[in-house]
């Protein structure tokens, strides 16, 4: 919390029922991954101030974050290729802060739910634990996807850098600050990774590298990649039913040498809706993503120090 404004925020459940969520504590509490939404929350709280920071001015200026002080010279630092630029990515991380922050609150009702799944029906309690559980791996990969567009600002902040990544993704005009266009939010794959890792080789900078090397270590984990596969599934084709049903995907009409054969089937549950099993998937995920925000928040500062841009906040 800032002392005027709230910089930060987590909610504890999306419960309406305060008594309850006191009674019932989730055993883990993924304490690291709460923080680290706070962190980034945080940043963005600095946002206008750090595009200031950015720019040489003639007088001397002394900066405090979190103990540190910074002190800029007058007239010291490159201002950056373009205005704006170290606000965005202050704004994204807050926006990539409030997605983990939600995927933790959606995951800490999945383990409420888990907790009393005695009063419940067991179909019940798969249908409500599952779609609660997908509701935070929903969150966990916008936020995914977001780290990729997140080092793809990062990138423009280096001229021999940028021109790899415009070249490539022409219709993104060139990732302006601000930018709604569809073009110019690509979504986190091969390649855009391979882009990223080539525009990082020719920056010739620690901390771009450092970014881009977090990100690739998160999409090559399998973690995300399972995650990635369930919200294909989810998505794009057939969603698993979270009761016992007798539409079987091998199907019950057959023919063979001229034979056909029709089967009766009992209801059954499919593999993919255990909800303890998407649960699993969803917590790997979230805390993959939560260490690749820790490691690119470690990296930025010199990422954008390296460009001469005057930065005071990270070590």
């Amino acid at each position: 919390m800032g002392s005027k404004y709230t910089s930060a925020v987590l909610a504890a459940s999306f419960s309406w029922n305060n008594d309850a969520i006191a009674a019932c504590p989730p055993a883990e509490d993924h304490e690291d991954v709460a923080q680290e939404a706070l962190e980034w929350q945080q940043l963005s709280h600095e946002g206008a101030q750090a595009e200031s920071y950015a720019y040489p001015v003639p007088i001397r200026r002394r900066v405090t974050w979190r103990g540190l002080t910074h002190v800029i010279e007058p007239r010291q630092g490159t201002p950056p290729r373009e205005p704006n630029r170290i606000l965005e990515l202050h704004g994204l991380m807050g926006a990539i802060g409030e997605q983990v922050g939600l995927a933790w609150t959606a995951e800490q009702d999945v383990q409420r739910l888990s907790q009393t799944r005695a009063g419940r029906e067991p179909i019940h309690h798969r249908l409500v634990a599952r779609a609660q559980a997908e509701l935070a791996g929903h969150f966990v990969l916008g936020a995914a996807h977001s780290l990729g567009n997140l080092a793809v600002r990062v990138i423009t902040l280096n001229a021999v850098a940028a021109a790899i990544v415009e070249r490539k993704y022409s219709r993104a005009g060139g990732f302006p600050p601000g930018s709604d266009s569809r073009d110019a939010w690509p979504t986190l794959n091969s390649g855009l990774l391979s882009t990223l890792r080539r525009a990082a080789d020719a920056a010739q900078n620690r901390g771009i590298h450092k970014v881009v090397c977090a990100l690739a270590e998160l999409h090559a984990g399998e973690p995300f990649d399972a995650l990635d596969g369930r919200r294909g599934m989810d998505y794009h084709r057939r969603r698993p039913q979270s009761l016992p049903h007798a539409s079987p995907r091998g199907g019950t009409v057959h023919g063979q040498n001229g034979l056909t054969t029709i089967s009766v089937v009992a209801p059954s549950l499919e593999v993919e809706a255990d909800e303890d099993l998407v649960h699993q998937v969803v917590v790997a995920a979230m805390r993959s993503v939560s260490s690749c925000m820790f490691d690119i928040r470690a990296a930025l500062p010199a990422a954008v120090r390296e460009e001469g841009i005057n930065y005071p906040y990270g070590p």
